[in-house]
């Protein structure tokens, strides 16, 4: 039996991926769109309506009454992950869950990034 290579697909297009444990990452290709580096202070919000995560820079936003996180070196988001899976009704069971990049949207004078949940196929 002779070895076959493996290609693993690759992406370019900026995504958020949930895993497993309830971790937030956000791709190498994301955090280049919007510009944005490690140590960074991040709010989160979801629309639940549309399975949308909305993300922006806390120092830009100012958005009241939300919990910042800090994006990693590796591009996790920590202890927000789980609160995002509750909202959004998901099963962690059935992670990971990626959200491709949907571009800005203009709520109550806060410019959130928004990522839309990729359907299974």
């Amino acid at each position: 039996m002779a070895f076959e290579p493996i290609k693993v697909a690759y992406t370019r297009h900026p995504t958020i991926t949930i895993d497993k444990y309830g971790r937030i990452r956000i791709s190498k290709a994301a955090l280049n769109e919007l510009g944005w580096r490690p140590y960074q202070l991040v709010v989160c919000s979801v629309d639940a309506d549309y399975m949308r995560i909305g993300l922006a820079r806390q120092e830009l936003a100012k958005v009241p009454n939300a919990t910042p996180s800090k994006i990693d070196s590796r591009g996790y988001l920590h202890r927000i992950g789980r609160g995002i899976v509750d909202k959004l009704a998901l099963d962690l069971s059935k992670a990971p869950f990626k959200f491709e990049y949907a571009g800005p949207v203009d709520d109550g004078g806060t410019r959130w990034y928004a990522f839309d949940l990729v359907k299974e196929r």
